[in-house]
C-alpha cells in the first residue's frame, strides 16, 4: 500500500486532512461490487480517498472500504476526472467541508473561490508509482462557493465550474 497526502491544514479550528492511499493489490477484506447486470466490476488494485474533518473520517459509517474505488494497475483512466464536495453532515452541504479533485493529468492546480472574495489555491499531487492524482482545499462553515477553476502548468484555465455552493 502507498498513501499520499494530498492536503492538510485546519478549517473551522479542526485539522484536516485528504489523503490518497492505493494498493496494487485487492485488499483482505475487500469485495469487488457487483455491476446492476449481475457481474463483478473490473479491478485488480484500489485507489481509496481518505478525508478527515477534526479527526473523524468522512463517510465512516460505510466501512473501511467507503470512498475507494476498484482500479486496473497503476494507471487506470476511470479514476480521474472527478470532483467532489464533502462533509461530515448533510452530505456535505452545510458544516466543515472539502473539495476534493481527481483531475486529469494536465491539471497543475485548482483554485476554489468564495463568494466572499477568499480564493484557495490547491496544487495537484501524484501517488508515487502511479498516475492518480488529486488536489484538495477545505471550506468553511458557511462559506458559500462561487467558482471552482483548474489550471494547467502554464496558468491556462482549463475548466471553470460554478455548480458548486
Amino acid at each position: 500500500m502507498v498513501t499520499q497526502a494530498i492536503g492538510t491544514g485546519r478549517v473551522d479550528g479542526q485539522r484536516w486532512s485528504v489523503a490518497l492511499e492505493f494498493h496494487e493489490t485487492l485488499p483482505t477484506g475487500y469485495t469487488l461490487p457487483t455491476l446492476p447486470d449481475g457481474s463483478v466490476a473490473p479491478g485488480t488494485s484500489l485507489l481509496c480517498q481518505r478525508m478527515f474533518i477534526g479527526g473523524v473520517r468522512i463517510d465512516h459509517q460505510g466501512g473501511p472500504w467507503t470512498d475507494c474505488q476498484p482500479v486496473t494497475g497503476t494507471d487506470d483512466p476511470s479514476a480521474s476526472g472527478g470532483m467532489g464536495l464533502w462533509g461530515l453532515h448533510d452530505k456535505g452541504l452545510t458544516g466543515s467541508r472539502l473539495m476534493v479533485s481527481n483531475p486529469e493529468a494536465d491539471v497543475a492546480y485548482g483554485v476554489v473561490s468564495l463568494s466572499d472574495g477568499t480564493r484557495m489555491k490547491a496544487t495537484t499531487v501524484t501517488v508515487p508509482g502511479t498516475a492518480y492524482r488529486a488536489w484538495a482545499a477545505a471550506i468553511p462553515n458557511g462559506k458559500t462557493i462561487t467558482t471552482v477553476d483548474q489550471y494547467d502548468a502554464h496558468h491556462h484555465r482549463l475548466s471553470h465550474d460554478t455548480n458548486w455552493r
